[in-house]
């Protein structure tokens, strides 16, 4: 399976080489002016079809090497092999849609930009020609700007309403995308036959079940069905802790009876409990910077996991405390669903005005650059030295951060795949935590993991990216430095043979721009295809800035002007550093979304503290290496001996377990994760001597005191362990635990009571 994604996503002409070409295309496109929503669209239709090609190939290929060696596994092997083939290409597909979300929000900052001084640059244009003489008072140049800022902001806003999507809009889509992922699948899967399709309308309408108050949650979905039961958890619930002999008693005289004393304890006990377990599968949050519906696969997942979590719920917690749902699960699953739908609306919604504020502000943003310009341009006070000033100012813009920025996400995404190539999904990046401390005996990584499994993986993480970073930038950042000066110097050049043409008489800014364009057509010419590594100097003349097309008295001087304004700005700026500074921002919006991938599931085993290593969408967690309880500070009861039986073992799932959040003492790991962490079901049992015993009896020996002393345990250690594993140059000290919370601080890990 592993060869096969490789071929597919990585290999020659596979999937990432297709998405990085179709995203170097639409990003051409934004930068030669088409309209941003057209490419956006054509994008992200495009992309689909690269991901869908892809997926059928890789299953394509599945087939043919399972035919080639006439075995034939079983339909749950098979779905589990199709999920894994799925996995590296959704992976490809969201990383391709945050890399073009990058480049299309910076595109439209830069039309909306651009469009700010076209409407400026006209303006002060139309003045000139009005005017016999360009002199203007001050005042009156201020309350021409304020009139023209005020019809241009008119003008954004009447277009921010014109593309925005109302809320009706958007839930006649999200609508329509859930109701056609139902229709398809209704009459397959047993639970989606019980959901109603759900007009537009009677989602708007409708208040969300999270947002509803406890006692109404607990009249409309539930009663007692086994009031013996119940009364037994509200007793075990009460703060004294102490069974109620009263409220017993009446329950079993009337074992089904259902009384309003019963849904005042329903709504204080039970529902907190639902909303808790339920709320990660009613919430659909979209990827950052998104403001498209998610793909039908996505959506189709998400309804997927909210039914198997409502069926959880009622298996696993409300049938063992008495409770069940009035008239059976439909009703609460359509009103769960209807809320799920709710979330990805609001999520929508926030979108649209999230985009509407980032536009806005970044308008505003310009206000006071555009101003002083404006007046300067209208009151004629400007010289061909404060022309030369701004244009060499608009020209590094340009070309230090408009251009820089987008060269230098191509650059993060090559960082970002290499160190997918290491970590290629949540489950890889879970073995390569369990390898690198307890596989090759580094115990200061060991104490790590087992404090917390997901700060130590983040730790891992942040060292691998930071490796990579430093590779490739130590050669990546000398050659846009050396490409970026490259630019400047051709510009300096070719502003400076422009002056000498020009020497004599006084000359319009156009007939500058003129220039670029003859010499950015005269280096094709002369060079045909640019081989790679060659400047494209059209680059000059199509980001020439936007400015009124003022007269230069002296071409030469101000040339000459120019050049010296582009040097202290580029001393002022030091090249390379700038190259640094603006990668580094590249990359961490890179690192931020591959962490975001390939982080996984956060659940942790309640028994040893090991990590959840599913990688799809899932109810139900597991891992692939269990430790000893100890590690995690379990003790026998009575003895306060470290509990040392492997976690899938008998006598550990024999052994009595302590509630978590009271005295109460459950007889055996069953019940304890039945009550408490029913997600955790079914727990793996097992008794025979695994390969791995020998690790973690090393692992335990050598960090055994630290853990101790933090969890208050009696140590039982085994005699032969200490003589077979014991390191005692390497071993761990008592005080091994603060420097290992200190290295896990800067990632997500919080000590006790913090």
């Amino acid at each position: 399976l592993r060869q096969i994604s490789g071929q597919m996503v990585n290999g020659s002409d596979g999937l990432a080489e297709q998405s990085r070409a179709l995203l170097t295309s639409c990003t051409q496109r934004l930068g030669d002016g088409e309209p941003g929503e057209r490419v956006d669209t054509e994008f992200r239709s495009s992309l689909q079809a690269l991901l869908d090609s892809c997926l059928a190939g890789s299953l394509a290929e599945f087939q043919r090497c399972m035919q080639a060696r006439r075995s034939k596994l079983p339909e749950a092997q098979q779905e589990e092999a199709k999920r894994k083939l799925r996995l590296p290409v959704e992976y490809q597909g969201d990383l391709a849609r945050y890399t073009w979300s990058l480049c299309l929000t910076e595109a439209v900052d830069r039309d909306q930009l651009r469009a700010l001084k076209v409407h400026f640059k006209t303006t002060i244009e139309e003045l000139w020609q009005k005017q016999s003489s360009r002199a203007m008072a001050e005042e009156q140049a201020q309350h021409i700007f304020a009139h023209e800022w005020a019809a241009f902001e008119q003008k954004c806003r009447e277009r921010f309403e014109r593309t925005a999507k109302s809320r009706k809009q958007l839930a006649e889509e999200v609508c329509l995308v859930f109701n056609h992922v139902l229709r398809q699948h209704r009459h397959v899967e047993e639970q989606m036959l019980a959901l109603e399709l759900i007009p537009a309308a009677a989602l708007l309408s409708a208040e969300p079940l999270l947002q509803w108050d406890d006692r109404r949650f607990a009249s409309e979905f539930f009663e007692v069905h086994m009031a013996n039961q119940f009364a037994e958890y509200v007793a075990a619930h009460k703060p004294d802790r102490g069974p109620n002999k009263d409220t017993r008693r009446q329950a079993a005289a009337c074992p089904s009876m259902h009384s309003a004393k019963d849904d005042d304890n329903i709504s204080r006990l039970v529902v907190s409990e639902v909303r808790k377990h339920l709320s990660g599968a009613l919430h659909f949050d979209l990827q950052d910077g998104a403001t498209q519906l998610p793909a039908v696969d996505a959506i189709l997942e998400a309804m997927r996991r909210l039914n198997e979590e409502v069926k959880i719920e009622e298996s696993r917690f409300l049938s063992q405390i008495g409770i069940r749902l009035k008239g059976g699960m439909v009703s609460f699953l359509n009103s769960a669903h209807l809320c799920l739908r709710h979330s990805l609306l609001d999520s929508l919604a926030k979108a649209e005005v999230d985009r509407a504020e980032h536009q806005w502000k970044t308008l505003q943003s310009h206000r006071d650059q555009t101003e002083q310009e404006f007046i300067s341009l209208v009151r004629g006070r400007t010289s061909d030295a404060g022309y030369s000033k701004m244009l060499a100012s608009s020209f590094f813009d340009v070309l230090a951060r408009e251009w820089l920025d987008e060269t230098l996400v191509a650059v993060a995404a090559d960082i970002r795949a290499q160190c997918l190539s290491d970590m290629p999904d949540a489950s890889g990046a879970v073995e390569r935590a369990f390898q690198q401390s307890f596989v090759e005996r580094s115990w200061e990584d060991v104490l790590q993991y087992v404090l917390d499994v997901n700060a130590y993986l983040h730790k891992i993480f942040a060292s691998l990216f930071e490796d990579r970073k430093v590779s490739i930038t130590r050669v990546q950042r000398p050659l846009l430095a050396a490409r970026l000066g490259s630019y400047f110097d051709a510009l300096i050049g070719a502003f400076r043979s422009w002056g000498q043409r020009q020497q004599g008489g006084r000359a319009k800014l156009s007939s500058l721009q003129a220039a670029l364009r003859q010499l950015a057509a005269q280096s094709r010419t002369d060079m045909g295809v640019l081989p790679d590594g060659q400047l494209d100097l059209s680059l000059l003349s199509e980001r020439f800035p936007v400015v009124a097309d003022f007269e230069i008295e002296d071409p030469s001087r101000f040339a000459q002007d120019f050049s010296l304004h582009i040097a202290s700005l580029l001393g002022g700026a030091q090249v390379e550093g700038l190259v640094a500074e603006r990668l580094d921002a590249a990359l961490q919006k890179q690192q931020a979304q591959v962490w975001a991938l390939i982080k996984g599931c956060s659940g942790m085993c309640p028994c040893c503290g090991s990590k959840c290593d599913r990688v799809d969408k899932h109810t139900v967690h597991r891992c692939g290496h269990h430790l000893l309880p100890a590690f995690n500070g379990w003790r026998v009861a009575g003895t306060c001996e470290a509990a040392l039986d492997a976690c899938k073992s008998f006598k550990n799932h024999d052994a009595p377990k302590r509630s978590d959040y009271s005295d109460h003492l459950y007889p055996n790991l069953q019940e304890y994760l039945q009550a408490e962490h029913p997600e955790w079901l079914p727990f793996p049992k097992e008794d025979r001597e695994l390969l791995a015993d020998s690790v973690l009896k090393a692992a335990w020996v050598n960090c055994r005191v630290p853990l101790l002393h933090r969890y208050d345990m009696v140590d039982c250690t085994p005699a032969e362990w200490i003589a077979a594993y014991e390191e005692p140059h390497r071993k761990l000290g008592i005080h091994s635990i603060e420097a290992a919370e200190t290295c896990l601080l800067h990632y997500g890990y919080r000590p006790d009571g913090a």
